[in-house]
């Protein structure tokens, strides 16, 4: 089954008319709030607001500001403090990604770099800067230069504890849609993002999603490959996934590494 606009658009309204907001409503049907915002723009649907925990804006604000300017005035018990985000979905799978690359030769970090772009002239931008950043790291372990510029640490992100438990509740079912789908392909099948798509009945950026993570979590393997797509006159180029070890069928780029 595809995705069905329309049926969702009719689940939209039939949450609107049960008095729920924007945001219960995408958190019952997994998709974005503003997915929802546009389906109730499109059918000129006015949500209910979500009762606010402080009262109105204004009136928050205010208070917030009259105790942060009076030393004397304690903080409700009642007030939930804002909590820093845990370090984990994008932020531990880039650093995973990066200790990897770390590990590799300065060839197999090519050929990482390399994988899946079909545009000969951004392989060979690819390729150039990868030559100049690996002279420069010969550059200084020989002596000859200092090291290079490390990028700033960026502060922790803030979060509120709504939203932490909100996005506890979309990991929750990313695994479950992952593990559902881990278990819908046979060994040897090979599978695009689209195909995994219409066994999931997602979407297709969410899809790719589960099986990006599980290629890194070593339960898949991916591979970019020209593959026949329906309706297309010519093979396009998209990731080919399976969960046994697969080898792209178009070998054509080999000879510029």
């Amino acid at each position: 089954m595809k995705y069905d606009p329309e049926a969702m658009s009719r689940h939209v309204m039939t949450c609107a008319e049960e008095g729920m907001s924007q945001v219960e409503i995408a958190d019952l049907l997994h998709i974005e709030p503003s997915t929802v915002g546009r389906i109730c723009t499109k059918l000129n649907i006015t949500l209910k607001r979500k009762k606010r925990e402080h009262g109105p804006t204004g009136s928050y604000h205010r208070q917030q500001a009259t105790a942060s300017n009076a030393d004397h005035v304690d903080r409700s018990k009642d007030d939930h403090p804002v909590q820093p985000a845990t370090a984990t979905g994008g932020a531990c799978l880039a650093a995973r990604a990066a200790e990897t690359r770390a590990g590799r030769s300065p060839e197999a970090r090519l050929m990482a770099n390399l994988e899946g772009v079909t545009d000969e002239h951004q392989r060979y931008e690819i390729t150039y800067a990868h030559c100049l950043m690996e002279f420069e790291r010969l550059q200084h372990k020989l002596g000859n230069r200092g090291p290079l510029p490390a990028s700033g640490r960026r502060a922790p992100i803030m979060q509120h504890p709504s939203a932490v438990e909100m996005a506890e509740r979309r990991k929750q079912y990313g695994i479950r849609m992952s593990e559902e789908l881990f278990s819908m392909l046979l060994p040897d099948q090979r599978v695009t993002v689209a195909q995994c798509a219409d066994m999931l009945s997602e979407s297709i950026p969410r899809t790719a999603s589960y099986l990006n993570k599980m290629e890194m979590d070593g339960k898949l393997y991916r591979v970019r490959d020209n593959v026949e797509i329906a309706g297309a006159k010519k093979p396009q180029w998209r990731w080919v996934y399976c969960k046994e070890p697969i080898k792209a069928l178009f070998t054509g780029f080999e000879e510029d590494v």
